[in-house]
């Protein structure tokens, strides 16, 4: 008579020969979570790109200008006038900056009013304006740019009044012809303006000012205000 085992036993009994067969090395995969190399994806910063505003260039008989943030910059002189007088308003707005480049290579022009509401005389505004010998500094300007004046050949004489803050490398490079420049603000420090290369100027500046200093430690002719 055949005996028949229930099959829960059998069951038992092949868990336990799965048990006695394991052997305390068992087949573990090569990577596990601890040695594992983790990948992080970062994602790429957007870069930003510049949007390249569109210039409303305006013109009259004489200027190309634009208005931005209720203020004017004129942009080009077009005249063909020796002695230009800039406005202090167009469109009934100031005429606040003497923008980039705007008077370069007038050489037929001798004297420039600047309207006292000029903030920026611009970078290279007035370069080589070779034939320039008179033009002011209103008490309203702050900023000088690079080369404003560069190669003003005719240029005797400048005032800077004490209201400007700043002017920049260059700002007098080439003038041959300049014998004389008063700075009215004594905190304002040299930066590469081409004094050195003009050898018959002189500076008129308050004795306990920068200019007076690096002037009297440069060599350079200078003289009280």
């Amino acid at each position: 008579m055949k005996k028949i085992i229930p099959a829960v036993l059998t069951a038992l009994i092949i868990l336990s020969a799965c048990g006695e067969n394991k052997t305390e090395t068992e087949n573990i995969p090569s990577e596990t979570a601890e040695t594992a190399e983790i990948t992080e994806t970062v994602p790429e910063e957007p870069v930003e790109i510049p949007t390249e505003r569109v210039r409303d260039i305006e013109s009259t008989a004489d200027f190309e200008y634009e208005i931005l943030d209720g203020s004017a910059t004129i942009t080009k002189y077009t005249g063909d006038l020796t002695e230009v007088i800039i406005p202090d308003t167009i469109e009934d707005v100031p005429v606040t900056r003497i923008g980039f480049l705007s008077f370069e290579a007038k050489w037929d022009v001798t004297s420039i009013t600047l309207p006292e509401t000029t903030e920026v005389i611009c970078e290279g505004a007035f370069m080589d304006c070779s034939s320039l010998k008179s033009i002011n500094i209103p008490e309203s300007v702050t900023s000088i740019e690079r080369s404003a004046f560069a190669a003003c050949t005719s240029l005797e004489s400048l005032v800077i009044p004490a209201s400007v803050e700043s002017i920049e490398m260059e700002a007098f490079t080439a003038c041959e012809a300049m014998t004389s420049l008063t700075i009215g603000n004594p905190e304002l420090k040299y930066d590469n303006w081409g004094l050195e290369e003009l050898p018959n100027i002189t500076l008129y500046a308050d004795t306990n000012s920068e200019i007076y200093k690096w002037a009297s430690e440069n060599n350079i002719s200078v003289s009280p205000l």
